[in-house]
């Protein structure tokens, strides 16, 4: 069969899911193409492709956009429509939304979508196929979940060649990205891993990590056939069951390309940050979330102190490495004042990037329906008009118009307000005025700057200028030309 995975926007990243499922396909047989559709030809490359399925991975917001994409595609091109990704899994309903919707898959899809595929081929019964919602003449069948892939090493490398014939600019990024486990045992409230583990109980280990070895094979295969000069391990949290030793050890000697990672702060001791950098580690990116503690153990339940925090951060700057924490404000019930804390705890310490994110309570979390319970969204709020995008504005209700502006445009700026504290009083007038495209571009830029003196990739001219482009064309044809929820 002949699969057409299709993005709404031009990718600024790696959407590595598609590339592991391409794999498995590709494995069983089958012929699998990208597409990414604001492009110029997509409607007539997908045509002369001839796909007999339709794929798309989707999150709350995007669901929209591809839905009326592929109700467009299917007026013009004979397939089966599927949809995976977070929003399938935590409302597999999305089925219902649209007649075009032929098969939702909840949770993993490796396995589920050559077993459907499989079927689907062989003109056998599908509709009891594990992992999906599937439509058949008029009836929607609802199934079970299947064992969690725990054995990660099973599973083929993601298939980059196929990202890359379609956005040859990812392809000259210097920037490459993997994923080295997967599962996460914490239960944040604004998260979906808390439901996703809900979802799998009984039916596997919550967190699964690759064998360093295996991470290794992958990356050399990189390192032979792609500009690579910087790696981005994308894990929520990474290393929770490796072993330190022995992937340093490996990396450093195989590999030798610096590299960023995410950590949990309660997880680090001197210790493992030695290792990490021994291994080649330059970067880590550590989430805050909130400076104020009802906000962030009452509320975004993160169970964290403020001491552990400083600490980690104290012993990565001790031994070099650059700190890039992430933050949360305009939550259910924050006054300006808590953020403040958020703000002053960043400037505090330093920070190389204070990455800043507006809540956005998704469909499925327990902030959602916290917010639920508390009358905490604004009014005619649902899973189907929620802005796609936690960059841009907020659902959350505040006092005021004029306080919800206030965290809005705050956001626009907090990066560059950590780095620049001297320049707060102008800020403060600043985010007196209305929310504007034009304070957008400046935090989309400035952060983007910012992550760049964080990673400090080798560039050449010609791949910085790539990779401008890249975001440029990711911010426009997703965030400007479709988010038509954004009162941007």
């Amino acid at each position: 069969m002949k699969i057409a995975f299709i993005e709404p926007a031009i990718a600024n990243v790696e959407p590595l899911g598609i590339a592991y499922l391409a794999q498995m396909l590709i494995n069983s047989g089958h012929k699998v193409k990208y597409f990414e559709s604001p492009r110029k030809g997509f409607m007539n490359n997908l045509k002369n492709f001839g796909p007999d399925v339709l794929a798309y991975s989707i999150t709350t917001g995007k669901h929209r956009i591809c839905r009326a994409l592929n109700e467009s595609v299917r007026k013009e091109i004979k397939a089966i429509s599927l949809f995976g990704g977070p929003h399938c899994t935590f409302y597999p309903k999305y089925i219902k939304s649209s007649k075009f919707i032929d098969g939702i898959c909840i949770g993993e899809g490796e396995f589920a979508i050559v077993e459907l595929l499989k079927k689907v081929e062989l003109k056998k019964s599908y509709v009891r196929t594990k992992n999906w919602w599937l439509r058949f003449k008029g009836k929607i069948y609802k199934n079970h979940v299947r064992i969690k892939i725990e054995d990660l090493d099973s599973l083929p490398f993601p298939n980059r060649d196929i990202i890359y014939a379609e956005n040859k600019d990812l392809l000259e990024s210097p920037i490459k990205r993997i994923m080295a486990s997967r599962g996460c045992p914490y239960n944040c409230s604004y998260c979906f891993n808390r439901i996703y583990n809900a979802l799998y109980a009984g039916k596997g280990k919550i967190n699964c990590h690759r064998s360093p070895a295996n991470i290794i094979a992958e990356l050399k295969m990189v390192k032979e056939k792609y500009p690579f000069t910087f790696l981005k391990i994308v894990d929520d949290t990474f290393g929770f069951s490796m072993d330190y030793n022995e992937f340093a050890e490996l990396y450093n000697h195989e590999i030798g390309i610096p590299f960023l990672c995410n950590i949990r702060p309660n997880l680090l001791d001197e210790k493992k940050i030695i290792l990490l950098k021994k291994a080649g580690c330059v970067a880590v990116t550590m989430a805050v979330e909130s400076g104020n503690e009802f906000i962030r153990n009452k509320v975004l339940n993160r169970g964290l102190s403020l001491e552990t925090m400083s600490n980690a951060i104290k012993l990565l700057k001790k031994h070099g490495l650059r700190v890039w924490t992430q933050n949360i404000i305009g939550n259910p019930g924050e006054s300006f004042e808590m953020a403040m804390e958020t703000y002053n705890f960043n400037v505090n310490h330093s920070v190389d990037f204070a990455e800043c994110f507006l809540l956005t309570p998704f469909f499925g979390t327990e902030i959602y329906n916290y917010c639920i319970k508390n009358d905490l969204l604004e009014k005619g709020i649902d899973v189907d008009n929620m802005s796609q995008s936690y960059w841009l504005g907020s659902c959350i209700q505040f006092n005021s118009q004029k306080d919800k502006n206030k965290f809005i445009n705050f956001h626009k700026f907090f990066g560059f307000a950590t780095k620049h504290p001297k320049l707060f009083p102008i800020i403060m007038l600043l985010i007196k005025l209305p929310p504007n495209n034009f304070f957008v571009l400046f935090n989309r830029f400035y952060d983007a700057w910012r992550i760049s003196r964080v990673i400090r990739a080798k560039f050449t001219i010609f791949n910085l200028i790539t990779t401008i482009k890249v975001n440029i064309s990711f911010i426009i044809s997703y965030f400007i030309k479709t988010d038509k929820n954004s009162k941007l």
